[in-house]
């Protein structure tokens, strides 16, 4: 649904302290349960902000999954991961190219 999916810069928080996330949260509406996804290794204070909730939750950008997606309410990423999943993306967009030249009879056949 809308407003699900949120970008932020980085993932640096200026304390440890959970209640500090959970206020963060709340304040920016990310609704009850947030999944941070994050290419670069996460900053200290945020992944000991995490450890101890069960609504927030870090993974790295290589494990993100369909089902991780679709467990949260709220997805927030960052500058770098989206770079990184383009990336991805379109390398496996362009990875192969067609077995045999494709041609049929119809000319509006994509």
């Amino acid at each position: 649904s809308q407003d699900d999916l949120h970008v932020v810069d980085g993932l640096e928080i200026p304390t440890a302290d959970p209640q500090y996330l959970l206020d963060l949260a709340r304040y920016r509406r990310w609704g009850r349960s947030v999944l941070i996804v994050d290419v670069n290794e996460m900053p200290e204070n945020i992944g000991t902000a995490a450890a101890g909730l069960k609504t927030i939750n870090l993974i790295p950008a290589l494990g993100l999954n369909v089902y991780s997606m679709l467990k949260h309410e709220t997805l927030v990423l960052t500058l770098d991961t989206i770079a990184f999943l383009e990336k991805k993306l379109l390398w496996h967009d362009t990875r192969y190219s067609a077995l045999y030249p494709f041609s049929m009879p119809y000319s509006d056949f994509p």
